[in-house]
């Protein structure tokens, strides 16, 4: 033994082992930062959420922002797809197709006080790619769980050539009433994780005190659209260009083909220019109007329903200038908690030795505080008409 304890090699690794234990405790471990416009809702709701106010660790062996979203990819493509109770496919006004998948439907009856969970996945994926906040929410919580997938997304057929790779507050609200319609006593919470954390944002901001939310969470929101698309890491800006030209356009080609500007969209290297030639395919005149009504930050002050806001400063997809561009409004909106972490990626958040995940302990967590608070009084905001931003 004392031959082990005087090798080189051991004296070497016992050094290096503390130095990375010194790192990792010094600058990642860390307890959120919080900021919210003080009230007597949010600060009970924080109360009841252990969580937002304790130290996060994520897990030690991948807390890079690259490694996490290495491990987040490979588990989505190697984990098996998550079996739904139910997958419908609605019909909207206009003749497009639109889809819901449900969890939970099956053993949890209509009479209870449980909410529903009304989950929107990301930019390029359907009801897998939110497969394990769907599953947490379900066996933690029991609560019923369905994904509203959006048009072109998935194994959805393009019925007619429009596709918004954001979302369309249109296409949500008929959703929303079709649940609405099927579960009328239901309580509605909302999850948008990624650019489902946009669709989900402007859809409240237009709505405001009409929404059909008690609570929402945004995971890894990218708030200006117009700009952020532009900031995300070079590597990655090419590989998601590159994603959505095989997901929406060689996908449904056909139908696309007809439309003016798709050979276009079909030459972009990045997927801040796919976004601003994406108005030949959306339905939009042209890229100002694209994201005048596509862009959440510009209602974003006419949100109403509380709202828990959750972004890592070292995400290389929605990057932190974002974050702080937009704190001015984040911290005096009312009833809207912003958590602010040092590490997480891009919606990874990995904790502990099996690296799961600490934003979907989150969500629960927080929705189950709201559950048991008195809602604050909503006031409709001053109306105000935006101009499209056109530079």
């Amino acid at each position: 033994m004392e031959f082990i304890t005087n090798h080189p090699l051991f004296t070497f690794t016992f050094f290096v082992t503390l130095v990375f234990l010194f790192y990792y405790f010094i600058e990642v471990v860390e307890t959120p930062v919080l900021r919210f416009s003080e009230s007597d809702f949010s600060l009970r709701v924080i109360e009841k959420s252990p969580n937002l106010t304790s130290k996060y660790y994520p897990t030690f062996w991948c807390f890079n922002q690259h490694l996490m979203l290495f491990l987040l990819m490979v588990r989505e493509y190697r984990t098996k797809p998550y079996q739904y109770d139910q997958l419908e496919q609605l019909k909207m006004k206009d003749g497009g197709i639109t889809g819901l998948a449900w969890s939970g439907i099956d053993i949890v009856t209509t009479n209870n006080n449980d909410p529903i969970v009304v989950v929107f996945h990301t930019i390029s994926g359907d009801e897998q790619d939110v497969k394990t906040t769907v599953k947490y929410l379900r066996e933690r919580y029991g609560w019923i769980v369905v994904v509203c997938i959006r048009r072109g997304h998935g194994n959805l057929p393009l019925t007619k050539p429009k596709i918004n790779t954001m979302g369309s507050t249109s296409d949500l609200k008929e959703q929303l009433s079709y649940i609405k319609k099927k579960y009328p006593k239901k309580q509605l919470f909302g999850v948008g994780i990624s650019a489902g954390s946009g669709l989900l944002a402007r859809y409240l901001g237009e709505s405001g005190i009409q929404s059909k939310f008690t609570a929402a969470v945004a995971v890894s929101p990218a708030y200006d659209i117009e700009k952020a698309f532009h900031r995300v890491h070079p590597v990655y800006s090419q590989i998601m260009g590159q994603r959505l030209i095989n997901y929406f356009l060689k996908n449904h080609y056909e139908s696309l083909s007809k439309l003016k500007g798709v050979d276009e969209l079909l030459k972009i290297k990045t997927i801040g220019e796919f976004q601003d030639k994406l108005h030949t395919i959306s339905g939009f005149k042209d890229k100002e109007n694209y994201y005048y009504h596509s862009n959440p930050v510009l209602v974003a002050d006419n949100i109403k329903t509380p709202l828990l806001v959750l972004n890592s400063a070292d995400d290389p997809i929605c990057v932190n200038q974002n974050v702080l561009e937009n704190l001015h409004w984040l911290e005096t909106l009312p009833n809207t908690i912003h958590v602010h972490t040092k590490r997480g990626s891009h919606i990874a958040y990995f904790q502990g030795w099996k690296a799961s995940s600490w934003s979907d302990k989150i969500i629960g967590e927080y929705f189950s505080a709201v559950l048991g608070e008195k809602l604050p009084k909503q006031k409709p905001a001053p109306k105000t008409k935006k101009k499209p931003n056109r530079k």
